[in-house]
């Protein structure tokens, strides 16, 4: 769901005690000029140079479980304190086999999507929606019922236009249904996996009830709205704890998007429908048991797939990334609601993940994550043959060192982690570290960081970085490969 609202098994050094048990003496790739902080009896000390940066992150737990730490700056400056036995620096370290980058090839005419209902076009049905026209209540958005229009069939899918809508032509639905049969199905069932069978049928019924967008159509609520959405209640049938399922696979779109002439949404509808339809493939293999970036990641990964999102200057995309790269603290990987502080921040951090996993191993293995029995971080860690601490640790490299380094390892290549790509993005993104409030504070400062999240900060001056806490893990990037200035 996009929502607009207007108003490595890898242990590295940590501070664990045991943390010389050589079973938990993985290797993790090391970039050049990188550095493990050591810890001992909950302490970690190490020199900085300014411009350095220092990542802090945790791996301690399989939920989202957050660790306090303290962190400062001292410009008395102590002997080097890395960790230097227990990680490797090698370009070839962990690769799939090179059949893992092979295209994946399926028949789209074999699978049994084209069973069709007997609806005409010009018939009418009564299907259930969201009421969005008043956000104050989100999470708890009450249903309502809506009349709407046949107006197009496709070869995948049928779409239906609100009763009371002046504006979509029959033409246009024809347009919307193009869309997804050509670009949002092949897309994301290469990609993903297929969708679900529901009620005898795959097809799909994309939705645009007027409802959805408090009532207009003409533009996006300003009071707030939703670009688009899949609701998992459809995909069971009618019942007491269930009252307003249409029981059927159902896409959303919201005909406010749809219509808009605001360039920030220009043409958005076309990739909310690659995105919403991976939701719904996701729901037929995890159930909704996904956490939120990996499940949000996939699903912006499959506009990018898609030729949308950021690389062509999508607002809503570069927002994600910006709101991550400004704020990644309170986020994991492992989060699994979105009642979030930073909700965009959650979607770019799984955007990030999920390109990062794309540009490293390809299609084929994103597709095997998407559709294996297992969830997340585990299934990343059977497809690839690397730990999930491990790739985790070498992600938290990879998002500051990309642009700097050809190794595949540290790099992605899906978007410009700390640039426009040219001027197609929205506005620069300026990278982690990059604003004032991350600079390490000069006094001893509580902060918290999530398993599975990090955050990162700069180094104002030279001296000493002092870390305090229990379950984390730090690392110097030093300045050779630093992008960005001391703020």
């Amino acid at each position: 769901m996009y929502v607009i609202v207007v108003i490595a098994c890898m242990m590295i050094i940590s501070c664990n005690t045991g943390e010389d048990d050589p079973q938990q003496a993985y290797e993790v790739a090391m970039a050049p000029g990188v550095y493990a902080v050591k810890w001992a009896n909950g302490e970690a000390r190490a020199d900085v140079k300014q411009g350095d940066i220092v990542a802090v992150f945790s791996t301690a737990s399989e939920t989202e479980q957050s660790y306090a730490y303290t962190i400062q700056t001292s410009t008395i400056s102590v002997a080097n304190n890395f960790a230097s036995t227990s990680f490797r620096s090698s370009p070839d370290f962990h690769h799939l086999p090179a059949s893992a980058f092979q295209p994946y090839n399926r028949n789209l005419i074999n699978f049994d999507t084209r069973k069709t209902r007997a609806a005409k076009l010009g018939s009418i049905e009564t299907f259930w929606t969201f009421d969005l026209s008043d956000l104050s209540t989100f999470p708890d958005i009450p249903s309502v019922q809506f009349s709407a229009v046949l107006k197009a069939i496709g070869t995948y899918c049928d779409v239906y236009v609100d009763e009371n809508s002046s504006l979509i032509t029959n033409e246009e639905a024809k347009e919307i249904a193009a869309q997804f049969d050509n670009v949002a199905y092949p897309v994301v069932t290469s990609h993903f996996g297929d969708p679900p069978m529901i009620d005898g049928s795959s097809r799909v019924a994309i939705l645009l009830p007027l409802a959805f967008n408090g009532g207009r159509e003409d533009d996006l609520n300003p009071d707030g709205t939703s670009t688009g959405l899949f609701n998992d209640k459809d995909q069971l049938p009618v019942s007491t704890d269930n009252p307003y399922s249409n029981y059927r696979n159902i896409l959303y779109l919201n005909p406010g998007l749809y219509n808009s002439t605001d360039p920030s949404f220009s043409d958005k509808w076309r990739p909310i429908l690659s995105h919403e339809f991976e939701h719904m493939v996701n729901f037929r293999y995890h159930v909704g048991k996904e956490s939120i970036p990996v499940e949000e990641g996939k699903a912006l990964l499959s506009e990018i797939l898609s030729g949308y999102g950021l690389p062509n200057g999508d607002y809503l995309m570069w927002e994600n990334i910006a709101a991550y790269q400004n704020d990644p603290s309170g986020i994991s990987l492992t989060q699994l609601e979105y009642v979030n502080d930073n909700i965009y921040g959650s979607y770019g951090m799984g955007l990030m993940w999920m390109s990062y996993l794309y540009d490293r191993f390809g299609l084929q293995a994103i597709r095997e994550m998407a559709t294996h029995s297992l969830l997340g971080l585990n299934a990343t860690a059977v497809v690839t043959g690397i730990p999930k601490q491990h790739l985790f640790a070498e992600w938290v490299q990879a998002n500051i060192l990309s642009g700097t380094t050809e190794n595949e390892i540290f790099t992605y290549k899906t978007f410009n982690v700390t640039g426009n790509r040219g001027g197609k993005y929205f506005d620069t993104l300026k990278g982690f570290a990059a604003l004032p409030q991350h600079a390490i504070p000069y006094t001893e400062t509580q902060k918290q960081v999530h398993s599975y999240g990090v955050e990162y900060f700069v180094s104002g001056n030279q001296g000493t970085v002092i870390l305090k806490g229990n379950d984390i893990q730090a690392f110097v990037i030093t300045k050779k490969n630093s992008l960005f200035s001391v703020p």
